[in-house]
């Protein structure tokens, strides 16, 4: 019974660690800075921005005629956050 626990442990353990790889790739491959990633705007970015990365989007936008970029969700389309030029 050993065997079997040691075993399953290994095989979920080696999923996770796959997940946070892959999640990991597609965040260091959406291009975005370190700044850019603090989706939350906190003055900071955490590892829990990195990953959220790999789910954010960005556009070129107005908005009130000022060029500015919007950082979108891929799952619904809205906005995140949107900084413009100053």
């Amino acid at each position: 019974m050993g065997k079997v626990i040691k075993v399953l442990l290994a095989t979920v353990g080696t999923a996770v660690v796959i997940y946070f790889l892959f999640r990991g790739i597609s965040s260091w491959r959406q291009g975005y800075s370190w700044g850019e990633m603090d989706w939350a705007q906190r003055g900071h970015t955490s590892i829990t921005d990195f990953f959220a990365a790999s789910d954010i989007g960005k556009r070129e936008i107005l908005k009130d005629g000022k060029k500015c970029i919007e950082y979108y969700a891929y799952k619904d389309g809205l906005p995140v956050k949107t900084v413009c030029q100053k």
